[in-house]
């Protein structure tokens, strides 16, 4: 279906591909990886006829569909405002026969846990489907290519996070609160972001907010994060209490959406002193192998965070505690990503919380 041999492509004084050859095969589902500015979705354009490479043949026998995880379609018949990302996916895909090759650029990007789920099941479903996927999602990876084709440089600078003093135990031993919220409300229109949102945080404690509420997953971060700025225990919500523990330094890092910008928050953050964490989608327009860094970086952090994110592998490897965000209340377990996933109570929990939404 695809065949590429010795492509070459000079952008200006940049040398992008030389002498790359890639095959795929009717049916095959292949992955592309690689850091930025290794050509990942330049070679999709390539595939697509939206680039002319500099050398090299590049044969395509079928008809070519791209969808961008960000964007997906535009839909002149719809207002995508009104619709969820979930919802563009499967009207871009809607139609998809397997005389087609569809090209994915990072497609998981703006989905949920059930919208990634979605798509794996697709994929499977349309064997004979000719797909290649940009994507930064391990876990999509995993679950749907056959192969993996890694592009550019991964030699990567490690992302290396210090951290402050933590605070001692308690003197019965126990491992210190760091963070306490109490009936928190915050309104949107006269509609809950999220309502009844009470925890306590222990030191050391790595937390993943998950679920369908994208919106307020944000800015209940952001809300424990003016809390801590500002000195006020509402946060800016119309209701409840929130109160960081004496000693306690936190580090916000809000939503970025360029790798340079990530960059910056990295290096604040590297030297910094801070103790506990407030990351929001700090994957979010990183390549792999800075992912990778970041990830591990966070793994070997001794103090506590708090996170949002929509890679499923970075949730799995860093969260050992995971609350769903629904506009009705929390649904909270002390688990890995999985095992919260795979519980039949928390199934139960969610299925009522989200109920009418």
């Amino acid at each position: 279906m695809i065949k590429i041999k010795n492509l070459e492509l000079k952008l200006g004084k940049q040398e992008i591909f030389s002498g790359f050859d890639l095959e795929v095969e009717h049916g095959e589902k292949v992955g592309i990886i690689g850091g930025e500015g290794s050509g990942k979705s330049t070679l999709l354009d390539i595939m697509a006829g939206r680039l002319l490479p500099t050398a090299g043949d590049v044969e395509i026998n079928g008809d070519v569909q791209t969808v961008n995880g960000s964007v997906y379609a535009d839909f002149s018949d719809l207002r995508k405002a009104e619709m969820s990302a979930i919802e563009k996916l499967k009207r871009a895909l809607d139609g998809i026969n397997d005389k087609i090759i569809l090209l994915l650029d990072e497609p998981t990007k703006s989905l949920e846990a059930e919208g990634v789920e979605w798509l794996i099941n697709f994929l499977r479903d349309n064997k004979a489907l000719t797909t290649v996927i940009v994507s930064s999602d391990r876990y999509f990876l995993k679950e749907t290519c056959g192969r993996i084709i890694e592009l550019g440089d991964f030699e990567v600078e490690p992302i290396r996070i210090d951290c402050a003093q933590l605070l001692p135990s308690t003197p019965s031993g126990a491992v210190p609160i760091v963070l306490e919220a109490n009936a928190l409300l915050k309104n949107r229109d006269g509609e809950p972001l999220f309502k009844d949102v009470s925890f306590a945080i222990r030191q050391g404690q790595k937390v993943a907010f998950v679920g369908r509420n994208e919106l307020g997953k944000s800015k209940l971060l952001k809300t424990l994060a003016m809390a801590y700025q500002n000195h006020d225990e509402t946060g800016g919500c119309q209701h409840g209490k929130i109160n960081f523990s004496q000693g306690v330094k936190v580090f916000y890092m809000p939503r970025v959406y360029t790798g340079a910008a990530a960059k910056v928050e990295f290096d604040k953050l590297a030297f910094g002193t801070a103790n506990f964490l407030l990351l929001d989608s700090p994957t979010a327009c990183l390549d792999l192998p800075t992912m990778e860094a970041l990830e591990q970086s966070l793994i070997d952090f001794p103090g506590t965070i708090i996170f949002v994110d929509e890679d499923r592998e970075f949730i799995r490897a860093i969260a050992n505690r995971i609350m769903d965000i629904t506009p009705q209340g929390t649904v909270d377990r002390i688990a890995n990503y999985d095992d919260f996933l795979a519980n039949e109570t928390v199934k139960l929990q969610i299925k009522d919380k989200y109920r009418g939404q």
